[in-house]
């Protein structure tokens, strides 16, 4: 998710915050990555974690974020496995957007096997609660 405010003067990534709820590396099969990132706490320095589950790739999993003004949880499948202290010092105090995106390569994703071919995403089911 990004912060609403993205495009705003002194608002522009990471100030705006972000809040990655699943994230998945091709190279890394079954770890997956739950990560905030702000001022202070981006790119290599995100505040996050990660856990490793069975079958990342060939079966659905729950991944959600539960997100209030004081704590920012991050869980697959139910199981707890990042938190954070929300608070009005962090960016997390206001409107953020989804994104469903597929990136390759980059300082995050890695070098590409020469090998790949192809890959999909599935997606079941969004749901946003209030």
């Amino acid at each position: 998710m990004l912060g609403a405010n993205y495009d705003q003067s002194g608002f522009t990534w990471p100030a705006c915050g972000e809040i990655d709820i699943m994230e998945h590396k091709g190279n890394e099969p079954n770890v997956i990555h739950g990560t905030l990132h702000y001022p202070g706490n981006s790119a290599g320095n995100a505040n996050g974690n990660t856990t490793t589950i069975a079958n990342a790739s060939t079966q659905f999993h729950v991944y959600k974020a539960i997100w209030s003004p004081s704590t920012i949880q991050i869980f697959v499948d139910d199981v707890l496995y990042h938190s954070v202290a929300n608070s009005n010092s962090l960016p997390f105090n206001h409107d953020f957007f989804l994104i469903l995106n597929v990136a390759m390569g980059g300082t995050f994703g890695g070098v590409i096997d020469p090998s790949y071919t192809q890959s999909a995403m599935e997606i079941d089911y969004v749901r946003v609660y209030q």
